[in-house]
């Protein structure tokens, strides 16, 4: 039987998931059924609102590079539109080589699609921008957020280790609601 407390800290993860997929769009929300391609558009959308990036591209038009998922940037492309983040428009772009990363905040690489990439991720390694993967290696590919299905459900982890290097801040309410999260390394306490 779980503890009191776990309980709470479970419902506590729930409660933030569900402000988290609030902000999807109205019409949006009254279907029934979502596609996982309409799921996984919202959350990269809804990612975000919950990321800060250096003010040198902060300030820009938040571009969501898509390779590899079509259907992704199809879903992307009905959402974005109608939505801002934090007061900037918002467009998704379909990226196949390294200089159409020029600007993008976040790079999606679609399930299937790593080993095709590896370009792209190279680059965006190298830049301030959250690399958002659907593979069971993602983390381990770079990707700061990672896609996985579990019991039918999609969840993601995230890499506060790849956030640091892209030199991204993750909120702590999306970190709550993550599957996994690789932490930093932990300094030893003297």
């Amino acid at each position: 039987m779980a503890k009191p407390g776990m309980r709470a800290h479970a419902w506590v993860r729930c409660v933030l998931f569900l402000f988290l997929l609030a902000g999807i769009d109205a019409a949006h929300s009254q279907a029934t059924v979502f596609s996982v391609d309409a799921v996984k558009a919202a959350f990269l959308y809804r990612f975000a609102s919950y990321v800060e990036w250096p003010s040198e591209v902060a300030s820009r038009p938040l571009i969501i590079a898509v390779a590899g998922a079509e259907e992704v940037a199809v879903q992307l492309e009905a959402l974005l539109p109608r939505v801002t983040v934090r007061g900037s428009p918002t467009e998704v772009r379909r990226v196949t080589r390294v200089s159409e990363l020029d600007g993008a905040h976040i790079l999606y690489i679609g399930s299937k699609s790593l080993s095709r990439t590896r370009a792209l991720r190279t680059a965006a390694l190298t830049r301030p921008i959250l690399i958002v993967t659907d593979d069971k290696d993602g983390l381990d590919a770079g990707a700061v957020i990672n896609f996985f299905e579990s019991d039918r459900n999609l969840r993601f982890e995230i890499s506060q280790v790849a956030a640091d290097r892209a030199r991204l801040k993750i909120d702590a309410a999306l970190l709550s609601v993550a599957a996994r999260v690789e932490r930093r390394p932990q300094a030893p306490v003297p």
